[in-house]
């Protein structure tokens, strides 16, 4: 099956952009694409930029999820391939995600739970390995970034399909289906909590460091919001 077009507006509001050029690219080199993040984010630190980084990219994460809800198929393709643009929206330095339409891919409802690992293996953490070979920055942080985002995700879709986002939350939440990840970071940060207990108050273990950056605040759930 082709790309659903009706999915692009979806996909927009996610900052996720389909066949369309970057107009300010971030660089594809992992360490020219950390200066360019600091600068753009306006700061000295790379952790904070990177950290900035999986904030922005978690909206290309859920937003896979949420293909796989709606059109049984999500974007099948290598971290390497996708495009970042910076473009600045609501008055701040913000990240789009540029993806071609052709590596969208349909699948079988058996097959749903191996699209999940692929995108948490090959389009996650994949990436994150390679950014940890340039500086330092915990996992953890990187994937409550995540994690945070499709969290909201299953919480608002919760009402509508219990089921199925029980489903889909337990598979989560079970360290094998992680492997070769070490661990399921969604038990690391949702553990025995429901969804909407979630999202209702200070669930991470890890600042965001959003509020370190002086175009943004301290984020409404912030564990060290001092």
């Amino acid at each position: 099956m082709t790309f659903p077009q009706q999915a692009k507006y979806g996909l927009s509001t996610q900052s996720v952009v389909v066949d369309r050029m970057p107009q300010q690219k971030l660089n594809a080199d992992i360490p020219a694409m950390i200066e360019e993040l600091k600068v753009w984010c306006d700061t000295d630190n790379a952790g904070v930029a990177v950290s900035y980084f999986f904030r922005q990219y978690a909206l290309y994460v859920t937003a896979q999820f949420s293909l796989l809800y709606q059109y049984n198929g999500y974007f099948d393709i290598d971290w390497r391939k996708l495009q970042f643009d910076r473009v600045h929206n609501y008055g701040l330095p913000l990240l789009q995600t540029h993806v071609p339409s052709s590596t969208f891919k349909t699948i079988d409802s058996d097959k749903r739970f191996h699209a999940f690992h692929d995108i948490l293996y090959k389009q996650v953490d994949d990436l994150r390995t390679e950014f940890k070979k340039h500086i330092k920055i915990s996992p953890l942080t990187c994937w409550e970034n995540i994690l945070g985002s499709l969290l909201w995700f299953y919480a608002s879709l919760e009402p509508r399909n219990p089921r199925l986002v029980a489903e889909d939350i337990e598979w989560l939440l079970e360290n094998e289906n992680w492997k070769p990840i070490k661990t399921s970071y969604l038990e690391k940060l949702l553990g025995n909590m429901s969804l909407q207990q979630a999202i209702s108050k200070p669930l991470r273990k890890t600042c965001c460091l959003y509020k370190e950056m002086p175009d943004f605040a301290t984020c409404t759930f912030c564990p060290k919001p001092n």
